[in-house]
């Protein structure tokens, strides 16, 4: 099945990982490389899992940031525009952004204006990330204190939503979750 970009697929559930392994085999040659976003969190406890699930998957280059929300910022996605350059991304790269909210707005930043566009993939594994964070094509960085003060909209090739990270987090993260499920819910 062909991912639009214009608006996402949503691969969500317990085979979401299948489908998106399925379309890594049909899409991979599109992309020059594949380079993944990851926290100090997701590279420890989510890539590995990810990695070993999907067959498809073939080599790529991992850019790992300290895990916290200072880490949504100018500076940052500075750092990464400057990786990806250092490493040679050229407009046929696919950035796929691993993580919580800070990861997925960072990542779909940095992919929204690194060469005028790359496309990206979004894998939230945070119940946060899954329900708001990674929803609606919204990417951006906090500057000066102020949250996603820079930001453009622009959707992912696909949003991957496996609920087998949540197992990952503590019983916290997944309350701050439920809390703004509720809210959106309230809200509607």
């Amino acid at each position: 099945k062909h991912l639009s970009a214009s608006s996402p697929s949503i691969l969500a559930g317990p085979e979401a990982l299948a489908r998106f392994d399925g379309w890594l085999g049909e899409s991979a040659s599109d992309y020059s490389a594949i380079y993944f976003l990851v926290d100090a969190n997701t590279a420890e406890h989510c890539l590995v899992r990810l990695a070993a699930s999907l067959e498809q998957l073939p080599e790529f280059e991992m850019l790992e940031i300290p895990a916290g929300e200072e880490q949504k910022s100018w500076e940052v996605s500075g750092q990464l525009l400057t990786a990806l350059a250092e490493l040679g991304a050229d407009r046929r790269a696919l950035l796929i952004a691993l993580g919580g909210g800070v990861v997925t707005d960072l990542g779909g930043f940095v992919a929204s204006i690194y060469k005028r566009g790359i496309d990206h993939v979004l894998v939230p594994t945070s119940l946060l990330g899954m329900t708001d964070a990674a929803i609606g094509g919204k990417n951006g960085v906090d500057l000066e204190g102020a949250k996603n003060l820079a930001g453009v909209f622009r959707h992912p090739r696909a949003l991957v939503v496996w609920p087998d990270f949540l197992d990952t987090l503590p019983e916290e993260s997944i309350l701050d979750g439920r809390a703004e499920s509720i809210k959106h819910g309230l809200i509607a």
